[in-house]
């Protein structure tokens, strides 16, 4: 597996995102129309990986947008990263596969 910390994120071919600053949806095609929702924060990071901002980056750029300390962020951020990769909902390049 990629290095989270200096990899980019995609999303799934499987998996259809509704991200607002309100929160984010994310829907999982795989199990029938599973839904999972993200708070604020959290739809912000997803905005900042798809977008091709690395974990250390979009840490940096949410510790600077909220005016908290990095290292608090950084390890729920870390924790939102690989629980999203973990579910299949999230992916680093070198999980990107054809299935």
């Amino acid at each position: 597996m990629a290095d989270t910390a200096t990899a980019a994120y995609s999303l799934p071919r499987y998996v259809y995102a509704s991200i607002t600053a309100d929160g984010a949806m994310l829907l999982d095609t795989r199990r029938k129309g599973t839904w999972f929702t993200v708070n604020p924060t959290g739809a912000h990071l997803l905005r900042l990986l798809l977008a091709g901002a690395t974990l250390d980056q979009a840490v940096t750029a949410l510790a600077a947008f909220y005016g908290t300390d990095r290292t608090t962020i950084g390890i729920d951020m870390a924790h939102l990263a690989t629980d999203l990769t973990l579910h299949g909902l999230l992916q680093q390049p070198a999980q990107v596969s054809g299935k």
